[in-house]
């Protein structure tokens, strides 16, 4: 009698324990589903803030458009009474800074570049490629394979240039796939191309390949009033430091000093507004770390109408400084 007992009392403790584990493990499985849609629906309101922020810009960018203003429709200081005024005008200008508003719990910050300030990929030669890179001061050899690896890509054939690639590297790679051997559709194209790491196309601590190279630009040429520094840096060649000065000075000139700042450089200045930008939104919250960063190209197809050539739900958050 005694031992069974025993027997019961040990199942009984047994029993407990599981019962404990079990309850424990319920209460840590509800604690993360509970994070888990709290950190959603922080997401969600993030992603909308961040919607609402392409619009914004949008709605600026037509309203310019509307109101016949060109690049040279540019207050001459910054003060209270002008705060909105400016804002407007620099999402008109699409020269790339970006601005803060507070909506709702939260708030964005939206930056608008125009896509005629950059470097067509499709249509820059050997030579521009080259000298592009040469200009940001890249390493000789990887300056070069870059060259040749773009050139390689774009191009028809497939015959392999000195430092390029075509379809035989890229099938040997973990996850292959082949040389499109044709034009680039988008600039993210080029993190598919031999050389192009996600550092060097996104940039780290500044600019990247793709804040100087677009598809959308079809002009011919680069706009230098709306260009960014590191376009500056590489049409002109210019170093890094006079690029950021000349894009402070543009920022802070007024009319005659933005009509006078790049002079001598013929078809590379329009004061007409910008046709296609690139708008980026970082969507927050004022409680919680959780952000959402979406990207639009949108086309200018007259003062009432426009379209999104292009979408991106999620897009790396680059620094806003």
């Amino acid at each position: 009698m005694t031992n069974d007992r025993g027997v019961i009392l040990v199942v009984v403790i047994w029993a407990l324990t599981v019962g404990m584990v079990i309850a424990a493990e319920l209460a840590r499985a509800m604690r993360i589903e509970g994070l888990a849609a709290a950190t959603y629906h922080e997401e969600v309101q993030a992603y909308y803030l961040a919607v609402a922020g392409v619009h914004r810009a949008v709605y600026a960018f037509m309203r310019a458009a509307q109101q016949g203003q060109t690049l040279l429709d540019h207050p001459d200081a910054l003060n209270t009474a002008q705060e909105e005024e400016e804002k407007e005008d620099i999402w008109a200008r699409g020269d790339g800074r970006w601005l803060q508003e507070e909506y709702g719990a939260g708030g964005y910050w939206v930056r608008v570049s125009d896509e005629g300030g950059k470097i067509n990929l499709n249509q820059a030669d050997e030579a521009t490629l080259r000298r592009t890179f040469a200009h940001l001061g890249l390493d000789a050899k990887l300056a070069e394979a870059l060259t040749d690896a773009i050139q390689d890509w774009r191009d028809p054939d497939p015959l392999v240039r000195l430092h390029g690639a075509e379809t035989d590297y890229y099938r040997s790679l973990p996850v292959p796939y082949s040389a499109k051997d044709g034009l680039f559709d988008t600039p993210d194209e080029l993190l598919l191309v031999r050389g192009v790491t996600p550092a060097l196309f996104y940039g780290t601590g500044g600019g990247g390949l793709r804040d100087l190279f677009t598809t959308y630009n079809t002009g011919g040429t680069v706009n230098l009033l709306t260009a960014g520094p590191l376009v500056l840096q590489a049409v002109l060649g210019i170093d890094a430091a006079t690029a950021r000065d000349i894009v402070q000075q543009r920022a802070e000139g007024g009319r005659t000093d933005l009509a006078n700042l790049l002079p001598g450089i013929g078809g590379m200045v329009n004061f007409g507004l910008p046709v296609v930008v690139t708008i980026e939104s970082i969507g927050y919250l004022h409680a919680g770390g959780v952000t959402r960063h979406v990207s639009a190209v949108v086309q200018r197809l007259g003062p009432q109408r426009f379209r999104f050539l292009r979408w991106q739900d999620r897009y790396p958050s680059p620094s806003t400084d």
